[in-house]
């Protein structure tokens, strides 16, 4: 059997910030998570044009709850002319029930070293026909120019139109996945083509990880 845990919930309560944070007792909890994936669900979907890798809850009592939406494009979401945050709080207020909403942007500072955003990048130009290995070398040479200290790419299916789906991996540099002190990103996406669904997987090793009090509470963005 694999040995296999995704980076992110290995370090959830050691190095890591829950995503979800909230109290319920057994009435409210089966709701308030559905609620949380349907929440995540139409924001990924819906905005997907302003990379958002993430997006992270609050709740204040039963009537109240915080968004925290990451982006790398936040003149998207806040722009001069048009500003889809009020249209955003109430599609939320819809989802769940007419609660009260408040949406925050937080930008992410360094968008190639995150994880969720380079396997999205990488599956935006497969879905364009682009060859599956100048994306990954592409997307590689972008991750290194950051600065990562190394980094895994794995691209799955029906590679370059194949009968047959395979397995293809990139690595460079050190990527220790059972390393609590490192600060390994993960990132996964779906490109969807003509010829099947194609699956991406990012590690980026992005060094040690920093104790700060705005990366303990998840309120910084990376």
């Amino acid at each position: 059997m694999g040995q296999k845990i995704r980076p992110y919930g290995f370090r959830v309560g050691v190095s890591k910030p829950w995503r979800s944070r909230w109290y319920a007792n057994k009435k409210n909890f089966g709701d308030w998570l559905v609620e949380d994936a349907k929440i995540r669900k139409h924001i990924l979907k819906e905005y997907k044009f302003a990379a958002v890798p993430r997006v992270e809850i609050e709740r204040k009592g039963d009537e109240k709850l915080t968004v925290y939406v990451f982006t790398a494009k936040p003149g998207m979401l806040i722009g001069k002319k048009t500003s889809r945050l009020s249209d955003l709080e109430k599609e939320i207020s819809l989802l769940t029930g007419g609660k009260m909403v408040d949406i925050r942007v937080l930008e992410v500072q360094k968008p190639e070293l995150d994880g969720q955003l380079a396997a999205q990048r990488i599956a935006e130009q497969l879905e364009r026909r682009g060859s599956f290995r100048r994306a990954v070398k592409r997307e590689m040479d972008l991750i290194r120019a950051a600065g990562a200290l190394g980094c895994k790419i794995q691209v799955s299916g029906r590679l370059g139109g194949a009968d047959l789906s395979r397995q293809e991996k990139a690595v460079w540099g050190s990527v220790p996945l059972t390393t609590l002190d490192a600060d390994i990103d993960y990132g996964f996406a779906q490109a969807y083509t003509t010829f099947g669904t194609l699956g991406i997987k990012v590690w980026i090793n992005r060094g040690l990880m920093k104790q700060t009090e705005e990366a303990k509470y998840g309120l910084a963005a990376n």
